[in-house]
């Protein structure tokens, strides 16, 4: 059992034939399910000029109108508490997340029983092709009421690692370290920083924790490579990140141990395509192809969702992994929704914090970007902040040749201030790479 390559081979395992008629199959059905329960999706539908009979299998899904988070927020206005688009009643529903607010309005996801049972049996496939197993102990080391906290531990515990619940307390990570002996930290690339600076503070070295694996995903950083190589080397450990999307399901992709990308894990449950986000047209998965991930649900009772605009751009990395998996696997570019746009060029915070994390140990790769407009229109130079390290040398040649390796790599003017290590501020969930005007 330990050994095996998938959690669920009976579906994970099947051959690429195999996978589009399953998907087929419940595709179908869960349109058949949603259709006579949902006004969103009839109107949606028969705006678009889709009937039932059009959808013939997985083939036809670009044929359905895309969702937009907007429209959600606004069903959940016209109809609150979940919306137009829920397809069950409120004595059916189990638990309700909210999804952040930091691009708009919260909107809520309400799961039935069988919701939650599908969502942690997608975690269970994620986080086995990360490494997890039952002989494992996993320390939570963000607090409960973040999403992602409360809705993927229900999938360690369906693979049998025993989870310590931690999160709100650093001193209560650290003690569950040193006195239950856990193996694994689960968390976002800005906790395990913060989780390392907290440790040095306190004279600590972060590798007698013996930390053996490091789970992080909720932002783009794991796959950074000069931040994982911070993380990897500060706890001695093994970084492996993870992606999701709060309103499809907590967490979808992994990366296994030859980290060539994140694989897609979600099989069976949720159907994924890759679209061009400026005309919406459907890419091939093949390596190199670059766009933003687009969701639907294939077993989803409260809120079924078609072809979901996610807003995170992806870069197919691999096909043929060594591992042996068939499934694409694919790296984080960013959001659509935090790119800012410098005299036409699409600026992504993240591939800034990558140019500034290089140059550590100049640098100790703390960044934030500072706008006099809201955006996403930028006028040059952009303000960036950067936190200088303990071997920063000459600051005046430092901040040239930031700004020279900004121009040539992302093909925009900066203005970089460098500050003192400490001045910018520290998250112990996400960083924030841009600040706007108020």
């Amino acid at each position: 059992m330990e050994d095996r390559l998938y959690w669920n081979e009976a579906v994970q395992g099947l051959s690429e034939e195999g996978l589009r008629r399953l998907e087929s199959e419940r595709l179908l059905a869960q349109l058949q399910y949603t259709l006579p329960r949902s006004p969103f999706y009839q109107r949606k539908l028969k705006e678009a000029g889709v009937e039932l009979g059009d959808i013939k299998g997985i083939e036809d899904l670009p044929r359905l109108p895309f969702t937009y988070k907007d429209e959600l927020r606004r069903s959940q206005e016209i109809s609150p508490p979940l919306g137009e688009h829920a397809c069950v009643s409120m004595e059916e529903v189990v638990r309700i997340y909210s999804t952040s607010g930091t691009t708009g309005r919260p909107s809520f996801i309400g799961l039935t029983r069988n919701d939650v049972a599908v969502w942690n049996e997608i975690s269970a496939q994620v986080y086995w092709t990360a490494g997890l197993r039952m002989t494992d102990r996993i320390v939570l080391g963000l607090p409960g009421g973040f999403f992602v906290a409360s809705a993927i531990p229900g999938g360690f515990e369906t693979i049998g690692a025993a989870v310590i619940p931690a999160g709100g307390s650093t001193d209560r990570v650290i003690s569950a370290f040193q006195n239950l002996k856990a193996e694994c930290l689960f968390g976002t690339p800005s906790y395990a920083i913060y989780l390392e600076e907290y440790l040095l503070s306190k004279g600590i070295d972060p590798r007698s924790l013996g930390i053996k694996r490091i789970y992080v995903g909720g932002e783009p950083g794991g796959g950074v490579p000069h931040i994982r190589r911070r993380i990897e080397e500060a706890f001695g450990a093994d970084l492996l990140e993870q992606m999701g999307n709060g309103d499809m399901a907590p967490a979808i992709f992994s990366e296994c141990q030859y980290k060539t990308g994140m694989h897609f894990c979600a099989q069976g449950y949720v159907a994924m395509e890759i679209i061009n986000p400026d005309t919406g047209e459907s890419l091939p998965l093949k390596k190199g192809t670059k766009g933003e991930l687009v969701y639907s649900s294939l077993q989803r009772e409260c809120i079924p969702l078609f072809r979901f605009r996610t807003r995170d751009l992806v870069e197919v990395t691999e096909t043929n992994c060594p591992c042996g998996r068939s499934s694409v696997a694919i790296r984080c570019i960013g959001r659509t929704d935090d790119m800012i746009i410098v005299q036409a060029v699409n600026v992504f915070p993240s591939a800034v914090r990558d140019v500034v994390a290089s140059f550590r140990p100049r640098t100790n790769g703390e960044m934030l970007i500072v706008l006099d407009e809201p955006g996403p229109q930028v006028k040059p130079p952009v303000r960036i902040q950067v936190e200088y390290g303990p071997e920063a040398g000459d600051l005046s040649q430092l901040k040239q040749e930031l700004e020279q390796h900004i121009r040539e790599k992302l093909i925009f003017r900066a203005d970089v201030e460098l500050v003192p290590a400490g001045t910018l501020p520290r998250s112990e969930y996400k960083a924030s790479l841009v600040r706007k005007p108020k």
